[in-house]
Parts: C-alpha cells; sequence; structure tokens
C-alpha cells in the first residue's frame, strides 16, 4: 500500500510541475488529473483503513478463539488428572483389602497348622512313651 502512495505522490509532484508549462486546456486537463488521483488515494486510504479493521477484528475472534481452546484443554486436562486420580485410589484401597483378607486367611490357616502341628507332637509323644512304657499324662 505504501508504494501505491508514493507513486500517487510522486505522480502528483510530476503534474504539478508540468502544469506550470501547459497550455489552458492542458493545464485544466492536468487538474482533472490531479482530482481523479486525489480521489483515487482518497479511495485507497478508505480501504486500507476497513482492511486494517477487518483484520483486527478477526485477529481478536482468532485470539479469543485460542483463549476458550487453552481452557477447555485444561479442563479436560483436570478432568482426566481427577478421574486417574479416583482410579488410583480405588485400585488401592481394592488392593489394601485383599491384602487384608489374605493376612486373614493366612492367620486362619496358620492356627490350624499350629494345632495340627501341637496334636500330632501329642500324639508321637504318647507313642513314645507307651513304647518306652512311661506314663503319656505328661504329653
Amino acid at each position: 500500500m505504501n508504494l501505491s502512495k508514493t507513486s500517487l505522490a510522486i505522480a502528483l509532484t510530476a503534474l504539478s510541475i508540468s502544469l506550470s508549462a501547459c497550455t489552458e486546456s492542458q493545464k485544466e486537463s492536468a487538474e482533472a488529473a490531479k482530482e481523479d488521483a486525489k480521489d483515487i488515494m482518497a479511495e485507497a486510504k478508505e480501504k486500507s483503513v476497513t482492511l486494517y479493521e477487518k483484520t483486527k477484528a478477526e485477529t481478536s475472534e482468532l485470539v479469543d478463539d485460542a483463549a476458550d481452546m487453552a481452557e477447555d484443554v485444561k479442563e479436560s486436562a483436570s478432568e482426566t488428572y481427577d478421574a486417574a486420580k479416583e482410579k488410583a485410589n480405588d485400585a488401592y484401597e481394592a488392593t489394601a483389602e485383599k491384602a487384608s483378607e489374605v493376612m486373614d486367611t493366612t492367620k486362619e490357616k496358620t492356627a490350624e497348622l499350629k494345632a495340627d502341628a501341637a496334636e500330632k507332637m501329642k500324639e508321637a509323644c504318647i507313642s513314645a512313651k507307651e513304647k518306652m512304657d512311661e506314663d503319656p499324662k505328661d504329653c
């Protein structure tokens, strides 16, 4: 746009210089050309301002859209994090519950095995005492 403004300014200067050496009809023709050049320049200026305002508005809309998209991404990431945290917590609680059940079962089995072992030892003691002709009361 600057190139066309510069070109128009040079043309106006050239017209002004040529006006001083022209005849009356040529001066009128040159004057009309000068007015046409001014009109073209004013129109170009108006179009430039309009284009600038349109570009500025569209850029503003794009920035707003980008901000909205960034907010959506942030919100989505937060929701995903919360869901993952909740699932991890649920998995931890389920694992802790299973571990507790295993511990309880292990304690029960250990108690059963201990009782069975004590019974077997008592039987072995009685059998040994009987073979040695001793009193099995101590067993």
